[in-house]
């Protein structure tokens, strides 16, 4: 392929993935996740463990940040919490034994706020490594 296709393809690739509204985003050096990405208003990943261990990190993490928690069922992977006047619903998926899907959505007066559900996210990785 020539330059000016590889350009063209690049080009329209991030187009369409605008259109989307997700940011796929690459974490590395950590083996807890391969990666993540960014929705309109959530943090959505795959993390390299055991449900448990996962769960246990989220609710310390969130403790941490002083959360008021409303909700948590943890058989359903779901936890609602107040963060410094952010709305934040965590969801945890079991894809496999050693594999979970973590999904932080964050909302401030209704309106999405991606970016504190990436600061969270981002935080949780950080405890598994």
């Amino acid at each position: 392929m020539n330059l000016k296709k590889i350009i063209y393809f690049v080009l329209c690739a991030l187009f369409l993935n605008t259109l989307t509204a997700c940011i796929p985003v690459l974490i590395v050096g950590t083996g807890a996740v391969a990666g993540y990405s960014l929705s309109s208003d959530s943090a959505i990943g795959e993390m390299k463990c055991d449900y448990r261990s996962l769960w246990d990190i989220t609710v310390d993490k969130l403790e941490s940040m002083q959360a008021e928690i409303s909700f948590s069922n943890e058989s359903k992977g779901l936890i609602k919490a107040k963060i410094s006047g952010y709305s934040v619903t965590v969801k945890i998926d079991e894809l496999s034994s050693k594999i979970q899907k973590l999904k932080i959505s964050a909302r401030k007066n209704l309106l999405p706020k991606p970016q504190f559900a990436q600061k969270i996210f981002l935080k949780i990785a950080e405890d598994l490594k």
